[in-house]
């Protein structure tokens, strides 16, 4: 422990850089598969484009309905995680050795339920995390809803974990992907207006109570319905914005992130070591000899 400040972490150890582009695009409504096709076109374009302005990235982060869009039509184009779209994608991982964020619409229950999905390709091509929104949209959004929350290995000691759009808007949903173990929790979203001071609250609030750094993708454009405004945004785990791109505007920004930070602060971290105390309430008083009490005073996830 250091004594001299309860907020630092001390001693040497190794860390690596995580260089993670994120962009932001206005899809197309897709109403059939070649408007599926057209929206993976737009995505491999930025890709290369962020290969050749930041070469040797290692993470590349899209945002929410970059393949399908938001339409009347969305449900009737949902991809196959084994067909030719996300094969499309696949392989451009493979060729530009990254991992790459991206989210289809898939038919993935039983019935043929629509799922909005969330998936990470790593530098192999390989799709290494599935994870379908468990807090879909509501009214708009009738996807079937997610029943898990993984964690994944990523490059550069990452442990990465996927979030979508209203997802963000539930503490619950941040805080299980960091109990599980994310180190960078990556946010995908088609987040409209006129909630961008929702979006910024919620990032900076992901980030800060569960000292991890946040990827926040967000679309931008004009659809049937709804205008989206952007902003896309990179966060440190105590909350504050590393890099943003603008209101409105296709975009791309990109940011070097340290993973083993993060677990550091989560091994070493006296004051504000949230994932820890939130279980140990209390461990300050000598009558709970510095290991506190447990989570069973909450209520509020047994309510029906």
């Amino acid at each position: 422990m250091n004594i001299g400040s309860t907020h630092a972490i001390t001693g040497k150890f190794e860390v690596e850089a995580l260089s993670v582009v994120a962009i932001q695009i206005p899809p197309i409504s897709s109403q059939t598969m070649d408007d599926v096709h057209k929206n993976i076109d737009q995505l491999i374009a930025w890709m290369d484009r962020a290969s050749a302005g930041f070469p040797g990235f290692d993470l590349f982060v899209s945002p929410e309905c970059a393949l399908n869009g938001f339409g009347p039509a969305w449900p009737q184009t949902c991809v196959d995680l084994n067909g030719p779209e996300i094969q499309r994608l696949k392989d451009k991982c493979k060729e530009l050795k990254v991992f790459g964020v991206f989210n289809p619409l898939v038919k993935m229950v039983e019935g043929n339920k629509a799922c909005n999905t969330a998936i990470i390709i790593n530098d192999q091509g390989e799709i290494i995390l599935t994870y379908v929104k468990t807090n879909p949209w509501i009214p708009g959004e009738g996807t079937y809803p997610g029943w898990y929350c993984p964690v994944v290995d990523g490059p550069k000691g990452s442990r990465l974990a996927v979030i979508i759009c209203a997802d963000g808007d539930y503490p619950e949903i941040w805080r299980e992907a960091a109990v599980n173990g994310a180190n960078i929790i990556i946010r995908v979203s088609h987040y409209m207006a006129p909630w961008d001071n929702a979006w910024e609250i919620t990032n900076k609030a992901g980030a800060y109570c569960n000292q991890t750094y946040v990827v926040g993708a967000n679309s931008v454009g004009v659809d049937e319905a709804y205008s989206y405004f952007g902003r896309s945004m990179i966060l440190n785990p105590d909350g504050t914005i590393i890099c943003e791109a603008p209101l409105g505007q296709p975009w791309m920004i990109k940011a070097d992130l340290y993973p083993q930070i993060i677990d550091k602060i989560r091994e070493e971290g006296v004051t504000n070591n949230f994932l820890w105390t939130y279980k140990h309430r209390g461990a300050a008083h000598p009558d709970l000899a510095g290991e506190g009490a447990d989570t069973r005073i909450y209520k509020a996830y047994y309510q029906k």
